[in-house]
């Protein structure tokens, strides 16, 4: 079976015992285009039916049986076809030194119409847990609109949508819950100034965003939080551009990838980064390959721009912060400069209004 992305937090010691709980959910697809999900009347999210595969039971044995318990609905065993998998792996919430690793099996199916009596256990029933037929773009839009404080629940609802984005034929996108979830876990592993200039820059791209005609505040805004994700790994320089891309890109990110791996990169030189080169040749050669063949688009501006005037103490102008980094590093590649001036008359253009005057609005 194919693996669609992993979400993978990697917010556990290598020392924690792994608690491993595979799954078996379905894609119920009706005639009229709805899905079969289920949805949580008590926090207002839906997810695929299924659930954990017993042991000496086969995965389809377990989709039939966890749909059947969840909604009512028979899933037809002859009808199961397979989708992908989908990796989870997160700290535990509720056990101490322990890893939450679940893989999780997506198979499409079909079910009969009339639905039978469903047999929830206690947490499913606090929940809430009814049938629902809903559009997939309507659970993709509920799902990103709750909140959760559990963060045990976020992350299953973060591996929902994707899935259903990705059914959509959509490029996923984190969004804020999922993002401030992953910035607060990357501080507990590496708690320094980049997280606050992470908000900072976060804030500042979501003023502006929602003065530009087709920029969307919100997604500029994760963008913000996302892009220095590569320092949860600790203090580093280039490391943390090519870390960051690849700890988004195995989570199924792509375009925030894309943004960690732009922000530092208002020329796309890997030559002009300022800062150690602290990965290895292959490494660099491969960021190198990469940066030639990226299009960089108005959010790589936008997130170059914000990361170029925010520090861990609020917003400055950019030419203190360039100064800030030449004092630092001994040099700031001119080039770079007056790609940043450009930068900061390029989206006052499109505010209509002076740059500094937004962001502190």
């Amino acid at each position: 079976m194919k693996t669609l992305f992993a979400m993978d937090i990697k917010n556990y010691a290598r020392s924690d015992v792994p608690c491993r709980r595979p799954s078996a959910r379905a894609i119920i697809r009706m005639e009229d285009g709805r899905l079969a999900m289920v949805y949580s009347r008590k926090y207002g999210y839906y997810k695929f039916p299924g659930g954990g595969i017993r042991d000496g039971e086969q995965p389809q044995q377990a989709l039939v049986r966890e749909v059947q318990e969840e909604t009512g609905l028979l899933v037809w065993p002859e009808s199961i076809q397979e989708y992908g998998s989908v990796l989870r792996c997160q700290k535990s919430a509720r056990q101490k030194d322990v890893v939450f690793e679940q893989q999780n099996v997506y198979y499409f199916g079909s079910v009969q119409e009339t639905a039978g009596n469903q047999n929830l256990d206690e947490y499913e029933k606090e929940a809430g847990f009814v049938l629902r037929l809903v559009r997939p773009e309507e659970a993709i839009a509920a799902n990103k609109a709750c909140h959760l404080q559990d963060v045990f629940d976020l992350v299953m609802i973060a591996r929902e949508t994707q899935v259903l984005e990705r059914l959509c034929g959509l490029e996923p996108e984190p969004y804020d819950s999922m993002a401030q979830f992953l910035l607060e876990e990357a501080s507990k592993s590496n708690p320094g100034p980049w997280v606050q200039h992470s908000r900072y820059a976060a804030e500042s791209a979501r003023r502006i965003a929602s003065r530009c005609p087709g920029l969307e505040p919100e997604r500029a805004y994760v963008y913000g939080l996302l892009h220095d994700i590569g320092r949860r790994y600790g203090i580093s320089g280039l490391a943390h551009v090519y870390d960051g891309y690849h700890y988004l890109m195995d989570m199924g990110y792509k375009n925030a990838a894309g943004i960690a791996l732009s922000h530092s990169f208002q020329i796309k030189r890997l030559s002009d980064y300022i800062g150690p080169a602290d990965i290895p040749k292959q490494a660099q050669e491969e960021m190198k390959m990469l940066l030639e063949a990226q299009v960089q688009g108005d959010y790589d501006y936008l997130i170059q721009l914000c990361d170029s005037i925010a520090k861990a103490d609020g917003i400055v102008t950019l030419e203190e912060r360039m100064n800030d980094v030449k004092s630092r590093y001994g040099h700031y590649p001119r080039e770079k400069w007056e790609r940043n001036l450009w930068l900061r008359k390029y989206f006052e253009e499109k505010m209509q209004m002076d740059l500094y005057e937004a962001v502190r609005a």
